[in-house]
C-alpha cells in the first residue's frame, strides 16, 4: 500500500495504534521509509508510551512485531531529536495542544483509542486525518469530515435474537469434546460450577473447558466467542477464549487458560481479608495489583474490546505479579455488546438501560475504571460507603455523597477502620482525581488513571514519603493476621508468580536489565530513571511546586540532562499546575525540544 502522500507534510501526529496494528509488516516499513526520506517531526501524547507499557507487560507473542516497531521508530528518531511528546494522557488536551502545528497530519487506525475518543467527545481538529487500514488509507480534511464519514457503530442485530443453540446432550467428566480445528479433548475433572456453566480440567494441562448449561448459548454469545477465538489473544493474565468446543456437533463452550488464586472480592474485603490473605503486603503491593489490572483493561481497549462488567469478582489474584481477568465471554467485542453489568460499578447514566441493546463507549468504562481504582486502593471499600448516610448505596451514588475532602476538613462520614488515613496518605494527584470523579462528576480516561497509579507506586518504591505509615496497607492501624493465615503464608508470598507464568517487569528499568531487545527505551535507561511519569525536563527551568498534601514525597534536587535523553521524574514535573489531576500547563512537555523552532522548545518534550 502506497502512503507516499505523507511526503506532503512536514509534521506527523502519530497514534500508538499504528505501532500496535502494523508493527512488523510492510505497511510500517513503508511508513518508516517515508519519515526517513522526508526528515519529518513526529508528535505523540504521553499515552503513546503508556500504551506500549501495557502491551509489553502482557507478554503476548503476537505483539512481537509491535515491540520491534517501537524500537525501530525510537532508534531512528531519538538521535535526531525528531520524536516529540506532549505531556498529557488526556485526548482532548492533546488535540488542543497539537492543533496549531502547521503542515501536519494525524495518523491512526479506525478502532484506535484516539479515534474513538475523538468521536465520543466530538473534539474539533482542523488539520488532515489519515485512517490507515490493512489494504488502504482514508484521508479526511478535519474532524467534522471524519465524524460524518465514520459514525459510532450501531449494535449488531444478532444481539436482539433470543434463540438458543443448545443440545439436549449433557457433558460431564469423562466425556470428549471437539475443538473448532477438530482436536479431541477429554473433560477430566470439574473444578467449578456457576449460573452459566461448569469449568473442567482437560487432558491438555494448559487449558480448561467452560461448558455452558442449557439455555445459555445465544446467537450473540456464540458469534462473540467465534470472533474472540479468531483474535488470538494469549496474554497469560487474561483468560481469553482459545478454542470453540462442540459435543455431538452442537456448540457447548470454549477452552481458555486457567487462572490461579482467589477473586479480588474475596481478598479486597476489608482489613481481616487483606491481612489474612497477604500478611506481608505493603502499600506498593496494593498499587502494583491495581497497575496490573488497569494495564489489562487498557490492553483490551486497544483491541476494540470494552470489558463492560468490571467488578471485583471478575478477576483472580495470586499475587501482585499474577492477576487474571476471568469471565471474558461477556465482554463487548466491536459492535457485539456486553449484555450484563454490575450497578455499583456502572456509570449511573447507564442505569436502567438494556445492556444488550447498545454499544458501550470507552467513556462508559471510564467510570468503572475509577471505581476499580478506589476499590483496590481502599481494600474493597466502595467510594460512596458512608457513616450516618442514606439508607441505600444507590441513594448515596445518585447524590454523589463522597465522604472525603481534599483538605481533610470533615471526616464525620468516612467509615471507621482507618480509611481516612488511606485517603490522607494517597498522592495528591490521586486524591484530586478521585474527588473530581466521585464528588464533582468529572471523568478521566483509563490511561490517566494508569499514569497516576504508576506515579504513586514509583513514589512508594522510591521511598519518597517521610512518614513510614505511608507504606502500610492500612496506615496508622494495627491489624494482624490470624495464626492460621501466618502458618499458610509462604516465604516471599508478596511477589510470588503463578507456575508457568512469566514474572512481570515492575519497571522499564527491570525490562532493560532483562532484555534490551524487548525494551525500546533501553538506550536511555539509567539506574535512577523513573519510567512512570513525565520523563521530560527543561534543564533551564525550576520544578513546579510540590503537592500540597502533608504527606507529599520528600523533595529532591532535580538534575538536568541533555536534550532528548530519558531522565528521572522530578517532584512536580508532571506537566501540571499543582492540582494533581487537571493537566495544567496545557499538557505541554517541558523539554527544551532540541534544535529547531523556539516555540516547539517551549511546548513539547522530546520522547
Amino acid at each position: 500500500m502506497a502512503i507516499g502522500i505523507l511526503n506532503e507534510y512536514r509534521n506527523l501526529i502519530l497514534d500508538y495504534s499504528i505501532i500496535k496494528e502494523f508493527g512488523g509488516n510492510s505497511v510500517f516499513s513503508d511508513f518508516i521509509d517515508v519519515i526517513a526520506t522526508r526528515n519529518q517531526d513526529v508528535y505523540v501524547s504521553s499515552a503513546f508510551k503508556l500504551q506500549h507499557y501495557c502491551l509489553i507487560h502482557q507478554a503476548d507473542s503476537k505483539d512481537d512485531g509491535s515491540v520491534y516497531a517501537m524500537k525501530e521508530l525510537c532508534s531512528m528518531l531519538l538521535p535526531l531529536h525528531k520524536l516529540h511528546s506532549v505531556q498529557t494522557a488526556d485526548t482532548a488536551e492533546f488535540i488542543r495542544t497539537v492543533a496549531d502545528i502547521e503542515d501536519s497530519i494525524m495518523i491512526m487506525t479506525i478502532n484506535s483509542l484516539l479515534a474513538k475518543r475523538l468521536r465520543e467527545k466530538k473534539i474539533e481538529f482542523k488539520h488532515d486525518i489519515m485512517i490507515l487500514r490493512t489494504d488502504r488509507y482514508e484521508l479526511y480534511h478535519g474532524s467534522e469530515e471524519f465524524f460524518s464519514s465514520s459514525p459510532m457503530p450501531e449494535v449488531n442485530p444478532i444481539a436482539l435474537k433470543k434463540a438458543y443453540l443448545d443440545s439436549d446432550s449433557f457433558c460431564n467428566v469423562g466425556d470428549k469434546v471437539v475443538t473448532g480445528n477438530n482436536q479431541m479433548l477429554e473433560l477430566t475433572k470439574r473444578v467449578s460450577s456457576g449460573a452459566e456453566g461448569m469449568v473442567f480440567l482437560t487432558d491438555n494441562r494448559l487449558k480448561v473447558a467452560k461448558i455452558y448449561h442449557k439455555g445459555v448459548i445465544t446467537p450473540l454469545r456464540w458469534s462473540k466467542l467465534t470472533k474472540m477465538v479468531s483474535m488470538g489473544i494469549k496474554s497469560a493474565g487474561i483468560c481469553w477464549p482459545q478454542d470453540l468446543l462442540y459435543y455431538k456437533g452442537v456448540p457447548v463452550g470454549y477452552t481458555m487458560f486457567l487462572g490461579k488464586g482467589k477473586t479480588l472480592g474475596n481478598i479486597f474485603d476489608g482489613p481481616d481479608a487483606m491481612v489474612n490473605n497477604f500478611p506481608e503486603w505493603k502499600r506498593e503491593d496494593v498499587a502494583a495489583t491495581l497497575i496490573n489490572l488497569i494495564e489489562k483493561y487498557i490492553y483490551l481497549h486497544m483491541h476494540n474490546i470494552v470489558a463492560g462488567d468490571i467488578q471485583l469478582k471478575n478477576a483472580l489474584l495470586y499475587s501482585s505479579n499474577a492477576v487474571y481477568l476471568i469471565d471474558m465471554d461477556s465482554v463487548q467485542v466491536g459492535n457485539l455488546p456486553c449484555p450484563v453489568g454490575t450497578e455499583e460499578f456502572t456509570d449511573p447514566r447507564l442505569w436502567g438501560r438494556d445492556f444488550a441493546g447498545f454499544v458501550r463507549k470507552l467513556e462508559d468504562e471510564d467510570y468503572s475504571i475509577a471505581m476499580l481504582v478506589f476499590s483496590i486502593l481502599f481494600c474493597g471499600l466502595h467510594p460512596y460507603a458512608t457513616r450516618n448516610g442514606a439508607e441505600t448505596l444507590r441513594e448515596e451514588i445518585l447524590a454523589k455523597n463522597f465522604p472525603y475532602t481534599l483538605d481533610n476538613s470533615n471526616e464525620e462520614f468516612i467509615p471507621l477502620g482507618g480509611y481516612n488515613y488511606i485517603w490522607q496518605y494517597l498522592s495528591e494527584k490521586l486524591r484530586t482525581m478521585l474527588y473530581n470523579t466521585f464528588k464533582l462528576g468529572r471523568s478521566y480516561e483509563a490511561v490517566q488513571w494508569y499514569e497516576a497509579v504508576l506515579e504513586y507506586r514509583e513514589d512508594l518504591v522510591g521511598k519518597k514519603y517521610e512518614d513510614p505509615e505511608a507504606y502500610k496497607v492500612f496506615p496508622k492501624m494495627d491489624y494482624h493476621p490470624t495464626a492460621e493465615a501466618l502458618a499458610e503464608a509462604a516465604p516471599g508470598d508478596r511477589n510470588r508468580v503463578a507456575p508457568g507464568a512469566k514474572r512481570r517487569f515492575s519497571s522499564v528499568a527491570d525490562a532493560t536489565r532483562a532484555s534490551s531487545v524487548n525494551n525500546p527505551f533501553a538506550r536511555a535507561a539509567q539506574s535512577s530513571t523513573s519510567p512512570f511519569s513525565s520523563p521530560f525536563q527543561n534543564p533551564n527551568s525550576a520544578p513546579a511546586s510540590a503537592p500540597a498534601s502533608p504527606f507529599a514525597p520528600k523533595t529532591s534536587t532535580p538534575t538536568s540532562a541533555p536534550s532528548g535523553v530519558y531522565v528521572p521524574r522530578q517532584n512536580g514535573n508532571v506537566g501540571s499546575n499543582g492540582n494533581g489531576g487537571d493537566n495544567g500547563n496545557n499538557g505541554n512537555g517541558s523539554s527544551n525540544g532540541g534544535n529547531g523552532d523556539p516555540a516547539k522548545k517551549k511546548r513539547f518534550g522530546l520522547f
